[in-house]
């Protein structure tokens, strides 16, 4: 009995300290087929939008406040963006959109994360998705289930 038990401790201890020893961060991000509520600030142009990414890539924001643009919804797909605002349609390309758009950042982000090349590394206690090349600036913050939680590009504002 003594022996079962102490070969068990031994078992258990190794694989303790087998798991301490690494730095690895094993976090995927999620960043397709999910809908989140976002508050968004760019500069001083402040909103909130319903968002929601679907499995291939396709997002869709409504934005709900402030008032001025309550129900603008903005479909993304790839290249091409719908919006839509009190019963007129306006289709165009992604690049002809301002980038000061705080709707046009976010999803630049977010498809930006779609890469493979993606690594998430542990900032201080948060997950997080640091991404600084000539086209896009930005830092991506996860929680332990790979969601987003904050975005921020102190660069540009948002």
């Amino acid at each position: 009995m003594k022996k079962i038990i102490s070969v068990l401790l031994l078992a258990a201890l190794s694989l303790f300290l087998c798991a301490c020893g690494g730095k690895k961060v094993n976090v995927t991000p999620v960043t397709r087929g999910i809908s989140f509520t976002a508050e968004l600030t760019y500069y001083n142009e402040c909103c909130e939008a319903k968002v929601t990414v679907g499995e291939n890539g396709q997002a869709d924001m409504e934005i709900i406040s402030p008032d001025t643009i309550k129900g603008l919804t903005l479909h993304f797909d790839g290249g091409d963006v719908t919006a839509k605002y009190a019963g007129l349609e306006y289709k165009t390309d992604f690049s002809a959109l301002p980038e000061g758009a705080c709707c046009t950042y976010l999803y630049r982000i977010l498809k930006d994360t779609f890469r493979e090349d993606v690594s998430v590394t542990l900032e201080g206690e948060n997950y997080c998705i640091l991404r600084d090349s000539g086209d896009i600036s930005y830092r991506l913050y996860l929680g332990g289930a790979g969601l987003p939680i904050s975005a921020e590009d102190s660069q540009n504002g948002f």
